[in-house]
């Protein structure tokens, strides 16, 4: 079982002796609904970023500001609780609206944690820490993509990437004029150095619609991309960061438990994990949700084994 050890402004710190869904407990001081974790790994821990529902929530427009779960081993964890309020934090005028899912990256001495407001414009902060505190690093957002998520491969080249799903790219207009179902595709695109400009056009990376919660990662020289596509997780594998198009491999996790899928995964200590949110733990529901972890396994050939959910 864990235990409270000590509460420290705001933040729970939380001990014990093996890892149990979801992270963070109702009724633990400091307890936040976290949903939509972007998991990454600084320095040889575990940094989960998730963006906020509020108690009581019944819809999404609640979802303003974002947090920071924190563990060196996956069972001791740190709350850090609401780290980055764009909607009043000083230097983040630009931000307004309703804000989801967000992610973070590394580069040249600075931790970025990419934000979407107004549910599509990509707004970026920036710190010397991965927990913060957090500045603005632009004026303006730096594009217009649904779930942002950015990825840096072994080469230090940036990428990010998202669907177009609310945004609508000529090439989803064009299809959709031809009399097709309006399509919502994976759209990827390089970062200039700085992090915070695009680096040439998007590019579509798939041939299959897909709803929401894009997500990429490398395996073995392998890069995969998975996203909600209807109630579950599927994924695609490519050679390359921006390929014309990932081949698709099917399932990945089924549907989340009360909750609309939206996942990353990390290695971590020469394992693999899976990290997702539910709506069936904390009294919570479709609109609080509560980041959860999973283990994740491959076959021989990289493709990957689908993810079973558990409490454990």
């Amino acid at each position: 079982m864990k235990q409270l050890i000590s509460v420290l402004s705001g933040i729970a710190v939380v001990v014990g002796t093996a890892a149990a869904n979801p992270i963070l407990k109702k009724g633990e001081p400091g307890f936040i609904y976290t949903p939509d974790p972007a998991a990454e790994v600084f320095d040889g821990k575990v940094y989960v970023y998730c963006s906020r529902d509020v108690d009581g929530a019944t819809g999404f427009s609640t979802m303003q500001d974002y947090s920071v779960l924190e563990s060196s081993d996956l069972k001791t964890w740190i709350n850090h609780g609401v780290v980055l309020r764009p909607r009043t934090d000083e230097g983040f005028d630009y931000a307004d609206g309703q804000m989801n899912a967000p992610d973070a990256a590394y580069k040249d001495g600075w931790y970025y944690y990419y934000f979407p407001y107004d549910k599509t414009h990509v707004g970026v902060a920036k710190s010397k820490t991965p927990v913060g505190p957090w500045e603005t690093a632009v004026t303006d957002k730096i594009c217009t993509i649904f779930d942002p998520t950015v990825f840096v491969d072994d080469d230090g080249k940036a990428y990010i990437y998202g669907n177009d799903h609310k945004v609508r790219f000529e090439e989803s207009k064009s299809l959709a004029g031809k009399g097709k179902k309006p399509s919502s595709y994976i759209y990827g695109a390089k970062l200039k150095d700085n992090m915070v400009e695009l680096d040439g056009p998007w590019v579509r990376l798939n041939e299959e619609n897909v709803n929401e919660a894009v997500h990429v990662f490398k395996r073995d020289g392998k890069y995969y991309f998975h996203a909600r596509v209807g109630g579950v997780t599927k994924y695609w594998m490519a050679d390359s960061p921006l390929p014309k198009f990932a081949e698709p491999k099917g399932l990945l996790a089924p549907d989340a438990p009360n909750a609309p899928n939206h996942a990353s995964a990390i290695e971590f200590n020469g394992e693999w994990y899976f990290f997702y949110h539910r709506g069936d733990v904390n009294d919570g529901s479709f609109h609080r949700r509560s980041a959860c972890f999973d283990k994740m396994e491959f076959n021989d050939d990289g493709t990957i084994k689908p993810i079973v959910y558990t409490l454990d």
